[in-house]
């Protein structure tokens, strides 16, 4: 079983959020035909963040471990600053960003959460 836990800040008018939304769907629907061959289960649970954890969205946990552990046990927090969020709760705030493959984003990108699933999957 794969438990996919997603938590975010907004993810109607966060750009970050409503992007990795996208990625976590297009990729479990991707990923359809290759559950029902193992005959695994995937859960996927959403969670808005309250405004004091904002710099923790968006953030993606496959079996309760943080995506950037699984591809990188090395890597840190990384942010900036989100314009979305920052609208949202009218002052400066940052959120998450990820480095995958020499490329920064400031969402989780499909290719990221299949390359973290598959992982998950070999251990």
């Amino acid at each position: 079983m794969i438990k996919i836990e997603f938590l975010y800040y907004n993810k109607t008018k966060c750009k970050r959020c409503a992007s990795t939304d996208k990625s976590i769907k297009l990729t479990l629907g991707e990923l359809k035909k290759a559950i029902k061959i193992t005959k695994s289960e995937v859960i996927l649970k959403e969670k808005k963040l309250p405004k004091s954890k904002i710099h923790l969205s968006p953030t993606i946990l496959i079996n309760g471990k943080d995506i950037e552990k699984i591809l990188n046990i090395k890597s840190k927090l990384k942010s900036n600053t989100c314009l979305s969020c920052c609208q949202l709760i009218g002052h400066t705030v940052t959120c998450r960003t990820f480095n995958y493959k020499g490329v920064k984003y400031n969402f989780i990108p499909r290719k990221m959460i299949i390359n973290a699933i598959k992982t998950t999957f070999k251990t």
